[in-house]
């Protein structure tokens, strides 16, 4: 008996490794290309869905099929939209895709990377109906350096090119317990795709473009009046203290405005380069433009209504000439000092509001790289940057330069009808000498609240104040 065991189990050896060799021989069992164990390379991939895609896209279905926008950005998560729904069990869903680029008379292929599948609710038809449900298939659009006919991109400043148009072959089968069922579409797409690196690129040109615009309304005077000449004098205008402000001065509040302005359409531009269409701003966004707007305005019209001086006084300025002097470069004196300045003093409030704005314009190019409808700021940021706001412009309206120069005139009219009614010729000298030192002083208020430059004849006694003669003995 043991002998005969022996022999059984010997046999039983032997066919066992029989079967080893044959299974070996004919090679690993093929598995399904929508097999989460499916291996090969992209080719290999891309070999391996062509027919089972051809027979989708053979077979009648009524998929609609949409895409978010007319460009997809490269290296971005995108979708597509299939209505009505797939399936509810998403996971029971195989998609498989390859996109194709034909450039330099050649043809290739990379396999489609699916990162989910999900079903959301659609847009109702009406209010009494139920929202439809439609499947989004959220795959990694590729860039154009990726696929192998495009290895002369690589590196080089040809950017323009990075924008091309591929095509999409895309189907989507039921699948369960290892198989393909039952076919939901099938697919030949043509759609854009667009480059960041060349999307960046012609922002920046775009962001460059608009702020030389600005700088070449101004006009680059040197400080005697004349046009300025010469690259390094002319370049110094593209600063941007001098574009901005009025009256030689430099204006924070209009800053503010000029670099939301330039950060926000430099966004869309960008976002309109990369999908193809003009994106949403999000309230938050619009709620700071509005500040920064409001502070603009507020700042203006406290700086025209301080220019009010008292009748009286606004009729001496302009019997002394003072209004016709010529206008002053508005500017050659600007400085970026004077953006954190007030009367040559530093300004609190205009530090906090540029601290501010630095942080969220920081904040802003980041976020809006992505979607500008999607920035949101904290309430918190905007409550600050809104009393930031008040309190510059309150302070510029509180900061009262016009009843000092008015006691200045006031006390120089004193001085001259003092100097008429005088008959001691050396009492209408020192007159005339205090006269000059109050119309020196007046003259620099007067050309800080209008834009205006006193030459030194305007500054003397006017001729038709003459003193009264000694009488005659």
């Amino acid at each position: 008996m043991k002998r005969q065991a022996t022999i059984l189990a010997l046999v039983l050896v032997m066919e066992t490794g029989i079967g080893l060799r044959q299974a070996s021989a004919a090679g690993p069992v093929a598995q399904d290309i929508c097999s989460a164990r499916f291996r090969g390379t992209p080719q290999q991939q891309v070999e391996a869905m062509r027919l089972p895609l051809q027979i989708a896209i053979d077979t009648l279905d009524n998929a609609r099929i949409d895409l978010p926008s007319p460009s997809l950005a490269s290296g971005n998560i995108n979708y597509i939209s299939i209505s009505p729904s797939l399936a509810e069990q998403t996971d029971k869903i195989c998609v498989l895709g390859y996109f194709e680029l034909w450039r330099n008379n050649r043809i290739s292929t990379l396999p489609l990377l699916v990162d989910h599948i999900a079903n959301i609710n659609g847009p109702k038809q009406d209010e009494a109906a139920r929202p439809a449900a439609i499947t989004h298939i959220y795959f990694r659009a590729p860039k154009i350096e990726e696929f192998d006919n495009a290895g002369d991109l690589k590196g080089s400043w040809n950017f323009w090119d990075r924008h091309q148009r591929l095509r999409l072959r895309i189907a989507a089968f039921d699948y369960e317990n290892g198989e393909r069922g039952h076919v939901h579409f099938g697919r030949d797409m043509k759609l854009s795709v667009s480059s960041k690196f060349s999307s960046i690129v012609a922002a920046t040109l775009f962001a460059a473009g608009c702020y030389l615009l600005a700088a070449a309304a101004i006009p680059a005077l040197s400080s005697k009046g004349a046009r300025a000449t010469g690259w390094r004098k002319r370049l110094r205008y593209l600063l941007p203290w001098y574009i901005t402000g009025s009256g030689g001065h430099a204006s924070l509040s209009q800053l503010q405005m000029l670099l939301f302005t330039l950060i926000v359409a430099t966004l869309l531009f960008y976002q309109w380069l990369r999908t193809g269409l003009l994106q949403e701003l999000s309230t938050d966004l619009l709620y700071l433009i509005g500040i920064s707007t409001a502070g603009t305005a507020g700042s203006q019209i406290t700086t025209s209504i301080k220019k009010e001086l008292k009748p009286q006084l606004y009729a001496y300025a302009q019997q002394l000439g003072w209004f016709t002097a010529p206008l002053t470069d508005a500017h050659t004196q600007a400085s970026a000092a004077e953006l954190l300045q007030t009367d040559k003093r530093f300004d609190i409030y205009k530090f906090q509001m540029l601290v501010f704005t630095m942080v969220i314009a920081a904040y802003v190019i980041a976020s809006g790289a992505d979607a500008l409808g999607n920035i949101q700021i904290s309430a918190t940021l905007l409550t600050l940057m809104g009393m930031s706001q008040g309190a510059y412009v309150g302070g510029h309206a509180a900061s009262d330069q016009l009843s000092p120069l008015e006691d200045q005139l006031t006390g120089m009219r004193d001085l001259q009808q003092r100097y008429q009614a005088s008959t001691d010729m050396r009492v209408s000298e020192e007159l005339r000498r205090r006269f000059q030192l109050a119309a020196a002083q007046a003259a620099v208020m007067f050309s800080r609240i209008f834009p205006r430059t006193l030459p030194d004849y305007m500054l003397e006694m006017p001729l038709d104040a003459a003193p009264t003669p000694p009488a005659q003995a």
